[in-house]
């Protein structure tokens, strides 16, 4: 499987270049290590980029989160639950949706649609790959990089209830085939692990 010409057509060119970035980690393998993750190799794109630590279902650290990322979102997210960053009520949708991509292991693509206190929607691309510890043959870690899909304007932060859920999410094949997920991340035939 030629897994960059394997892409979703509408994909833009930063989250290809971030696919080619991460799939050049990979070496041969299923899925890079984190060692062999060269955050400089990922050049301008690395400011849009998160690195999320997969610990259980209630607990998603957040390790890196660039600084494209920050100032769009008026905050550094660095240390902060990623569930944290949705309603209560989302909370499990969102952590099944990360295992699911572990579990079964797949790149994923899913649309935000910001919006400031100013009126202005800003709508995201946010793509993501699984990596495995250093340590490990499972994958436990999810680098993701969520690109404006228009220019941002300087000082426009973004309402925190708007990045709550996204929409369209899409799996996408790394050579170990798509999750078998209902619309109720539901694995079918076994349980979300």
């Amino acid at each position: 499987m030629d897994f960059l010409a394997s892409l979703p057509t509408p994909l833009t060119e930063p989250s290809r270049r971030f696919f080619a970035q991460w799939h050049s980690w990979r070496g041969g393998r299923l899925l890079p290590r984190r060692g062999a993750m060269d955050a400089n190799g990922l050049g301008d794109l690395r400011g849009f980029c998160l690195l999320l630590d997969i610990q259980g279902r209630d607990t998603i650290p957040i390790c890196f989160a660039g600084s494209m990322v920050a100032d769009v979102l008026g905050t550094d997210l660095a240390g902060r639950n990623y569930l944290d960053l949705t309603e209560p009520e989302n909370r499990a949708r969102r952590a099944a949706l990360l295992f699911a991509e572990i579990a079964q292991p797949c790149a994923a693509v899913i649309y935000y649609w910001l919006h400031s206190d100013r009126g202005r929607t800003l709508p995201i691309e946010l793509v993501s790959a699984p990596l495995c510890a250093d340590d490990s043959e499972q994958p436990s870690l999810v680098l993701a990089c969520a690109t404006p899909l228009i220019p941002s304007q300087g000082g426009d932060r973004m309402n925190a209830g708007s990045y709550a859920e996204g929409e369209g999410l899409r799996f996408i094949d790394i050579g170990a085939g798509i999750p078998p997920v209902g619309a109720d991340l539901v694995m079918f035939g076994q349980g979300v692990q």
